[in-house]
């Protein structure tokens, strides 16, 4: 055999073993993987119990929070591994600061940025939040009151589990958008707990609808160029404070009650 063949079949031979080598181990890291967890392509930044959020930035991205037995922050693996995203988090006094101060390299990776949920928050409640410059969703919620002040460039999603909500107080300023909704994951539940069909509250409406909801107490003061979306609610007593710039957006039988 001549030397360049030798050689040419060693290096295939290192090749393949690489290959054999890298397969191995990749079979190992994914066998510990948790496969019940719907998010284990997020890593974990911090596993301690929270019950309040401060935030700041992540207005170029989406931020999602869900409630869990247990508490925890978590990154999206990609961006942590091929964009070098960072946040930093930490808990203090049962509240949760999480400052994202992550800057796109290029106007592609910000356009990327927007198309995924980079940060995923976790909590067995969350009972305030207070916002800048961030873009903030709360899923399938299943508390009945929350604080809420944000601020700066920010939008805050809120889609309930609970058709009948307690109390909300609510602060905007700036330019930022606030909504509350059902969630779209209500219609299905109801069909599988049927109890939940029933819900009511006295001196309120019976609710009919999946997307329809009702609040006892909204306080809600705005300033600036805002938006408060309670579009579907039915609100039995409604304390506003509104600039001439800002807007809400109220259903019928809220709007009877406004004086």
């Amino acid at each position: 055999m001549k030397f360049t063949s030798s050689v040419l079949l060693a290096l295939l031979i290192i090749l393949i073993g690489e290959l054999l080598s890298s397969n191995i181990i990749l079979k190992k890291e994914y066998e510990k993987v948790d496969k019940t967890d719907l998010y284990w392509t997020y890593e974990s930044v911090l596993r301690q119990p929270f019950k309040y959020l401060k935030i700041r930035g992540g207005n170029d991205t989406r931020i999602a929070f869900e409630q869990s037995p247990k508490s925890s922050v978590r990154m999206q693996g990609e961006w942590k591994k091929y964009h070098k995203g960072e946040i930093k988090a930490k808990v203090e006094n049962d509240t949760l600061y999480l400052d994202f101060d992550y800057m796109p390299a290029n106007p592609f990776e910000k356009f990327w940025l927007r198309t995924i949920t980079a940060v995923r928050i976790f909590s067995p409640e969350l009972l305030s939040v207070d916002g800048y410059n961030t873009n903030v969703e709360l899923d399938k919620l299943n508390q009945k009151s929350m604080k809420v002040n944000i601020r700066g460039k920010s939008r805050f999603e809120v889609e309930s589990m609970i058709p009948v909500l307690d109390s909300l107080t609510i602060s905007q300023k700036d330019s930022s958008e606030v909504i509350f909704e059902m969630s779209p994951e209500y219609q299905t539940a109801i069909v599988t707990d049927p109890n939940r069909i029933g819900v009511s509250m006295a001196s309120v409406q019976q609710i009919n609808s999946h997307e329809a909801m009702a609040i006892n107490s909204v306080n809600a003061k705005l300033e600036g160029y805002t938006l408060l979306d309670l579009g579907h609610a039915q609100i039995q007593n409604l304390q506003l404070q509104i600039a001439d710039i800002s807007a809400i957006i109220l259903s019928g039988g809220a709007l009877k009650k406004v004086k």
